[in-house]
């Protein structure tokens, strides 16, 4: 399986939802990856300052960055 647009597909699911935790993205994204390799994305999407989380209870928020593309 090729992950090449996921990045995309989390960047608009963020701009169209807000704030979203891992679970309610991956409900949305169209080939549902392993739960690890979207926490690897989204790990590397934070790195990159593309996307930024908060921890909120037990869960995490992630959100589209001020400023970014």
């Amino acid at each position: 399986m090729v992950y090449h647009s996921l990045k995309e597909e989390v960047v608009e699911i963020l701009k169209n939802e807000g704030a979203s935790t891992r679970e309610e993205i991956a409900s949305k994204l169209k080939d549902n990856p392993n739960r690890a390799i979207l926490m690897g994305y989204l790990r590397c999407l934070a790195d990159l300052e593309i996307i930024d989380s908060k921890d909120v209870g037990r869960a995490k928020l992630y959100f589209l960055r001020e400023g970014s593309k």
